[in-house]
C-alpha cells in the first residue's frame, strides 16, 4: 500500500471499465448506452401502440409485449444500477413510471377494444363507460378553459 498526494494506492490495482479510481467519478458512457437509449425506445414504443388500429387483434399482444419488455428491462436495470437504502434512483422511478403507463395503456386499450367491438344496434353503452367520458369531458373542458360541461354520449 502506497499513500500520497492522490490518496492510497495498493499494488493490486486494476483498471475498472465502470470507475476511474483517482477522480472518482462514474464513466457514463455504459449506463447511456445500455440503459438510458434502451429505456427511452421502449418508452416510445409505449405511446406507438395507440398508432395501430383498433380492429386488428395484434394491438393487444402488441402493447403487453411492450408491457412485459419493460417489467425484463425494470428488473436487468435494478440489478445494474449500484444498491442504496436511503435514496432511490432516478432511473427506477422512471422505469416504474413507465410501468404504470403501460398498465394504463393495455387497460385503456381493452377498453377501446370493448366498445369497438359492440353490436351499435343492440348493445348498449355501460354507466360505468358514460361515468369515465363525462369525467373526461370535464377535465378537458377545464383544461380548454370552458366552464361547458358535456351531458351527451354518443
Amino acid at each position: 500500500m502506497v499513500e500520497g498526494e492522490k490518496g492510497i494506492i495498493t499494488e493490486e490495482f486494476e483498471e475498472n471499465s465502470r470507475w476511474s479510481l483517482m477522480k472518482l467519478k462514474r464513466k457514463s458512457t455504459f449506463f447511456v448506452f445500455n440503459i438510458l437509449i434502451p429505456m427511452v425506445l421502449l418508452s416510445f414504443l409505449n405511446v406507438l401502440t395507440f398508432v395501430l388500429p383498433v380492429s386488428s387483434g395484434e394491438r393487444a399482444s402488441y402493447a403487453v409485449t411492450v408491457f412485459l419488455s419493460l417489467a425484463v428491462f425494470l428488473t436487468i436495470v435494478a440489478s445494474e444500477i449500484p444498491k442504496n437504502f436511503n435514496t432511490i434512483s432516478i432511473v427506477s422511478v422512471y422505469m416504474t413510471a413507465m410501468l404504470a403507463l403501460s398498465t394504463a395503456t393495455v387497460v385503456t386499450y381493452l377498453l377501446e377494444l370493448r366498445l369497438a367491438s359492440r353490436d351499435k344496434d343492440t348493445d348498449s353503452i355501460g354507466s360505468g363507460y358514460t361515468a369515465i367520458y363525462r369525467i373526461a369531458r370535464i377535465c378537458q373542458c377545464r383544461l380548454d378553459g370552458k366552464s361547458r360541461i358535456a351531458t351527451e354520449v354518443g
